[in-house]
Formats: C-alpha cells, structure tokens, sequence
C-alpha cells in the first residue's frame, strides 16, 4: 500500500491536494481530518528521542507514559478529533502492541514527575503528606498516595535499528486500518510535518509527501476576516509577518529527497491546474485514468475565489503592503489573464 500525505504550515490549502486524490477511484482518503499522532508533542518522533537518542531511566518511562496518554485521548474518542470514529479500537489494540514491542521491563514504581502529572492539586497534597509523614512518624518509610495507585513505569533500551523496525510496522497497521477500501494508494492528511522531514521518511515503507504553501496576504486576511482561529498571530500584521518567517526559515538549510517530497504552491493548483495536476500525478505514480471524479472534489474554478484577496478587501491595503515589503519572496504573481477581480465585482458576500 502506498501512502500519500500533505505537510503544510497552517492555512496553506492542503485540502485542495487532499481533494484533488479523493477523485482516483484507486485512493482512499481519510477526508480533510489531521492524523498527527507521529509528529505531534508526545508523538513518535518524541518516543525516538527519548528511547533511542537519550535513554534514561526516568525519561524514557515517562515518554512511553506521555505517548500512552496521548494515544488513549485519541484513540478512545468519536468526536472530531478522536480515530475512534475512523478505526474504531484498532488504533488502541495496535498501540498496545507497539509498545509491548519497544518495552523490554514494565513493572510497579514511581518517581516524583508522575505525581506531578497527575494534577497540581494532587501533588500539593502528596507531597505535605510526605512531610507530614516525616515529621510526626520520624521514619524514613514514605508516606504516599502513589503507592495505592499502582503507577506503571516501563524500560527500554532497544536501539534505532529495532525501534524502527517496530514502528514502520505500526504505523503500517494503523494505515491499514484507514485503508477501508483496500485501494492501492491512501491519502492521510498531515501525517508528517513540513519541516524535518527526512527523519520522518524513516518511519514509512512508501510515502510520498507534498508540502503545501500559499501567498502569506491571503493567509493574513483569511484569519483576520474569516477564519479567526486564533491559532496564528493576526491582530498585528508585524507579529504575523515574523511568524510567517520563522516557522519557514528550516527550508533554508534542509535539503529534502525530491522523490519522496515535493513543493506545491496551492495557488498553482488554480492558476495551473493542468500542469500541476500532471506533476502530481507522475510525482506519486498514478494512471490519469483513474481520476473517475475529475473536478468533483477540487475545482479550480471555485477556489479561485480564495485567491488573490487583497482586491476584495482594498481596506487592508496598508497591512498588505507591509506584507510585501516584509515577505516579498513568498509572494505569488498571479496571471493578468485569470485576473479574480471581475469575480469578486459579482460576489454576493456568501461563504466562499
């Protein structure tokens, strides 16, 4: 089976890619939803860390914990962001394997971070309790909650070789799981970060990445008008500019596999369909004839909408230019002939 996933840094139209591979008959897609469970804080790439990179006995057991955690949030949830709802408990039943795999030791102990993860409350409480204990008894025996709550600590000190080998096989099930439809190719959105990449690739079998990127004006009066997520800096169009620049600057150092990733401005998906359709379709190897669905999900005449906002909202023409002039060389130029403005002369101010 062979993977497909997008990368992007927020707000960079990934979806339109997602989109545009639900139209083969031979993908599966896991729809718009973002699987993170590799990269995000507490994910696998942290696991690696911690049990290859800089085992110790407290870390690593913590790290397996955290991974846990997170997992159990996920995996056990049917709302929105939950995997529940897409694979039901298979997600739970193969991290449980997975980390029965990479864990050499698990038994009953504890160490004072435990007690401070379960709440500060909790923590307050244990720790006066010790000191009381120590002070009333004079004994050395601690006096704890922990140890009625049979905390559960793991070791491990499997090297890199062994980690990944377990690893590319869970990821292997979880994707499998997803693959409903048992097609040749699936479509998983946000599975790997845009940055770092290359450590990523490590965890997949065939994996083919497409980072997404998008002219920063229209990200800037997409959340400012729209979308207010509150996610990016947007009140202030000097914050906006400096995070827009620093959660890119890795690409100026990192050097990618031009096989495995490949860079897509959305805006060329619009302005270029035909010919950013073909470089997609080689990039990942599909037959254009599978594409039973053509335009049915990603049409580049209804995006075009999401383009070139700046002449829909001339009011924020100052916040514009200060973009310009801040982030000229992420920029897109979009072609005179597709011009939007006599679209957006027409628009009736509905969701767009």
């Amino acid at each position: 089976m062979k993977i497909i996933t997008c990368a992007s840094y927020y707000g960079t139209g990934s979806s339109a890619v997602t989109d545009f591979f639900s139209e083969f008959r031979n993908v599966s897609s896991a729809g718009e939803y973002e699987f993170r469970f590799i990269h995000d804080p507490d994910g696998i790439r942290d696991l690696e860390y911690h049990i290859v990179e800089n085992n110790n006995r407290h870390n690593t057991s913590n790290a397996i914990k955290r991974y846990l955690r997170y997992a159990r949030y996920y995996g056990n949830c049917r709302i929105r962001q939950g995997y529940k709802r897409y694979m039901g408990t298979q997600f739970m039943r193969y991290t449980q394997e997975y980390i029965n795999q990479i864990t050499e030791l698990q038994s009953e102990a504890y160490w004072h971070f435990d007690r401070i993860e379960r709440s500060r409350v909790f923590s307050f409480c244990d720790t006066l309790l010790l000191v009381l204990g120590h002070k009333i008894f004079h004994t050395e025996v601690s006096l704890t909650l922990m140890k009625f709550l049979h905390e559960q600590s793991y070791y491990t000190a499997i090297d890199q070789e062994a980690f990944l080998k377990y690893t590319r096989e869970y990821i292997a099930h979880v994707v499998q799981a997803l693959n409903k439809k048992q097609t040749e190719y699936i479509m998983i959105d946000q599975l790997v970060p845009p940055s770092n990449i290359n450590q990523y690739l490590r965890y997949f079998d065939d994996i083919h990445v497409v980072v997404t990127e998008r002219d920063p004006r229209d990200i800037y009066l997409l959340e400012k008008i729209r979308w207010k997520d509150n996610t990016i800096p947007y009140e202030n169009v000097k914050d906006f500019c400096k995070w827009y620049e620093i959660i890119r600057r890795h690409r100026k150092k990192e050097q990618y596999d031009s096989e495995k990733v490949l860079f897509l401005q959305f805006e060329d998906m619009v302005y270029h369909y035909d010919e950013t359709a073909e470089k997609l379709i080689q990039f990942v190897g599909l037959d254009r004839r599978e594409q039973v669905k053509f335009k049915k999900h990603f049409n580049p005449d209804v995006s075009i909408m999401n383009t070139n906002l700046k002449a829909r909202y001339p009011q924020y023409a100052k916040d514009v230019r200060y973009i310009e002039e801040k982030l000229e060389e992420y920029l897109y130029v979009c072609p005179e002939k597709k011009s939007t403005q006599k679209i957006y002369d027409g628009w009736n101010g509905h969701e767009f």
